[in-house]
């Protein structure tokens, strides 16, 4: 079900739409049929229908009077009901955790996507679920939602590689917020995680840092795929100053990461600078190396891949590589209004200087 928009609304716009096209078609022209026989017809209550029937008499389609049936205005020197709106655009975004699960900058680009199409006269709608993102196996659960739910296109939120797969074999409109998985040609907006990860042990490596650790949860997205590519060929162009690396994963568990940590820390050549994905990450790693007594940034330099403000908030600042929310949102906007785009964007960051590094 939407987290955003009550399914009642949608089967009032849905039948305001149908009701606009009928009269347009001639279907009715002097006056509609009763409530009774509409709403058997259509399998609808009298409250949605009359709902409908009250914003098509606003818009000038039909006039209602007590008692009287329903009659279709012809504008003067007319002869048919006034010209079909342009439609309304119908955008679900699916995600496998609500909106106030979401990290800030997450829930930045979403309000700001929304507030972009709505300047147009669109909608967006938030779906929540693990069924369609939890298993190797979302068919069931995406068919069920996209022949119930009248959008024109998706937004993908970590998607995974099934879902990926579901959506391009069906050839159903959509835009994968994220990196999409190697065969497949969704359109598709990310961080340029690769660059990123490169860049970072490109200037960890300039600051006299040798030994350093991407720390990163087992990949299930496709972007931290790119990640630990990135980071690979950062250190092959880095070898030649004698800089080595470690790609220590986790289970994504604040417990999981703190082992990793740990098994960082007690290795014979301990790393003396770190790459986190994910803020959330970032944070524990802080707060977990302060806890064992070390500094930041003298024993240990830290830097995230991605960015959130709360960022700040710690001491010391936490170094990261930041992206305007807006800039984000327009790209997924416009790749949403061009049905049938294919083709990755990618957003390079900006990395941000903070005392961590």
């Amino acid at each position: 079900m939407p987290a955003s928009i009550p399914q009642r609304s949608s089967l009032v716009a849905e039948t305001l739409r149908v009701l606009r096209e009928a009269i347009a078609s001639g279907r009715w022209q002097e006056e509609l049929p009763g409530e009774r026989r509409l709403c058997e017809e259509w399998h609808i209550s009298r409250p949605t229908l009359r709902a409908a029937l009250t914003a098509l008499a606003a818009d000038g389609w039909v006039t209602i009077a007590q008692g009287k049936p329903t009659r279709v205005c012809h504008p003067a020197g007319s002869s048919g009901p006034p010209p079909l709106p342009s439609p309304t655009l119908t955008v679900g975004l699916l995600s496998p955790e609500p909106l106030h699960a979401m990290p800030p900058f997450v829930l930045l680009w979403v309000d700001e996507l929304r507030s972009q199409l709505a300047s147009e006269g669109h909608l967006l709608q938030v779906h929540v679920g693990r069924a369609w993102s939890g298993g190797k196996n979302p068919a069931r659960a995406l068919q069920t939602l996209t022949t119930t739910v009248p959008a024109a296109a998706w937004v993908l939120y970590r998607s995974t590689e099934a879902m990926q797969q579901w959506f391009e074999q069906r050839q159903i409109p959509c835009v994968v917020v994220g990196s999409v998985f190697k065969g497949y040609s969704l359109p598709s907006v990310d961080r340029d995680h690769r660059a990123v990860c490169r860049h970072a042990v490109g200037l960890l490596a300039a600051r006299g840092y040798q030994r350093l650790a991407l720390v990163i949860q087992e990949p299930q997205f496709a972007g931290d795929r790119e990640s630990e590519a990135g980071f690979g060929e950062g250190l092959h162009a880095a070898a030649a100053r004698g800089v080595t690396g470690h790609i220590q994963r986790h289970d994504g568990s604040r417990e999981g990461l703190l082992k990793a940590l740990d098994r960082l820390l007690t290795a014979k050549q301990r790393p003396q600078a770190l790459l986190i994905a994910r803020t959330s990450s970032a944070l524990t790693i802080c707060t977990g190396l302060l806890q064992r007594g070390l500094r930041i940034p003298q024993d240990v330099a830290l830097i995230c891949r991605d960015d959130d403000i709360f960022l700040d908030e710690t001491i010391p600042q936490i170094a990261r590589y930041s992206v305007a929310a807006d800039t984000f949102a327009k790209r997924i906007f416009r790749l949403v209004r061009q049905p049938g785009a294919k083709g990755e964007t990618k957003v390079m960051p900006e990395f941000v200087k903070r005392e961590s590094l």
